[in-house]
């Protein structure tokens, strides 16, 4: 025969009250906890009503969210799940505090504006697809990292049980907008290196100390992305061998409250990588090791792009010293970013020795990264093909009038 069914988890089942002294009244039911358990849970009080009212509101507090914020149910407000979630992200050891803060500026300037005056049980399927989709009009980026924000809070509340399921897995999914990478030119390679020497040079008041122009050789010559250029260390750089080279091993970041600094791994732990450094990206090198102070020549952290206090360069100013070069090279209207040279040399490697060198060069573990983000189509004829298909010409040419 069948057992009596067992009750879910969260819920409870009927209250017994019974006086159990003088003026003294006990309500009693048993609940399922979060841990599959049936407990048996009381409360007193000098009433029969007391005592049942009593009940009710530890029973209402076993069903909050266990381990962390207890205040959050389906009734909660949306902004009380997202603040539950906050505090759950700040003791995830396995994201950066980067990342970490990328995510809660999302939350706070496209998520929470949309949703803030909702309860937890309103952010249903309908509403949020219609948000995403109004976001998709604006930006697929931003409407791809809403949904991600959206998919971890809600990820969060099914996990302690607020909600049942993760409506937002029941949302449209969205095509990224085919993008095809695009690099450099060797005439605009040219006109950036010339306006970037010529940069400062004669203004009243500017004395250049050409560190953009610099930082550019590297990135041309590594394949780096910025932050990690502008990391590099003397103890990165090794030019006893032939031809030298450059450990990529971290990259410099802009936390809020925290201002710049170095992080001691690139933007991912597998973008850990040795680099052989061609020529002309070694002479700067050379000369970047040189101009560090003579006091501190034995400092082997000692970063190779630096400010006057011997701080790390913010990638936020490099940035706009860079977008002034563009201006003053005719280029500023294509909206190049510093990240351009990684996709030139990307798209050079993958001409050259083939999409997995390129990989390796940037640090991916996919050469699908590299293909679909950083490698320009490679729109050169191959001859080859020709010279195959002659193979089918006829024995001897056919008559004109046939």
């Amino acid at each position: 025969m069948a057992g009596r069914p067992r009750q879910p988890v969260g819920t409870f089942g009927s209250i017994a009250t019974t006086e159990y002294a003088s003026g003294r009244f006990r309500a009693t039911t048993r609940f399922r906890d979060w841990d599959g358990q049936s407990r048996k849970v009381t409360a007193t009080a000098k009433s029969r009503k007391g005592a049942e009212t009593a009940l009710k509101l530890e029973l209402a507090n076993r069903m909050r969210v266990s381990g962390g914020r207890d205040d959050v149910t389906a009734d909660s407000s949306f902004a009380d799940l997202a603040a539950a979630w906050v505090e759950d992200l700040r003791m995830d050891v396995d994201r950066s505090e980067s990342t970490k803060d990328t995510y809660q500026k999302a939350l706070r300037l496209w998520v929470m504006p949309a949703f803030e005056n909702f309860t937890v049980r309103e952010m249903t399927v309908a509403r949020l697809d219609r948000f995403l989709k109004a976001q998709r009009v604006t930006s697929y980026s931003r409407a791809k990292q809403s949904k991600t924000i959206l998919s971890m809070i809600l990820g969060f509340a099914t996990r302690h049980g607020v909600i049942a399921a993760n409506p937002i897995k029941e949302t449209t999914q969205m095509k990224r907008p085919k993008k095809v990478p695009k690099a450099l030119t060797m005439e605009q390679v040219a006109s950036i290196r010339r306006a970037a020497r010529e940069h400062g040079i004669g203004r009243m008041g500017v004395k250049p100390d050409g560190q953009v122009r610099d930082v550019i050789e590297v990135m041309l010559g590594t394949a780096t992305r910025i932050g990690e250029a502008l990391a590099l260390r003397k103890v990165d750089i090794d030019m006893t061998v032939d031809p030298p080279t450059a450990r990529i091993a971290g990259t410099i970041v802009w936390r809020k409250g925290a201002g710049v600094s170095r992080q001691s791994h690139p933007k991912t732990h597998e973008s850990n990588r040795l680099v052989a450094v061609p020529a002309f990206a070694a002479e700067v090198l050379r000369r970047r090791l040189a101009l560090i102070p003579d006091a501190e020549r034995e400092d082997h952290e000692h970063l190779l792009f630096f400010t006057r206090n011997g701080t790390p360069l913010a990638p936020y100013n490099v940035r706009r010293t860079f977008r002034q070069i563009l201006d003053e090279a005719g280029l500023g209207d294509l909206q190049i970013s510093p990240h351009a040279f990684r996709r030139t040399g990307a798209t050079l490697l993958a001409h050259e020795l083939g999409i997995q060198a390129a990989a390796d060069q940037l640090g991916h573990t996919s050469t699908s990264t590299t293909k679909e983000h950083y490698a320009e189509p490679d729109r050169r004829v191959d001859p080859l093909p020709a010279q195959v298909l002659q193979r089918l010409a006829p024995d001897e040419e056919l008559p004109l009038d046939l």
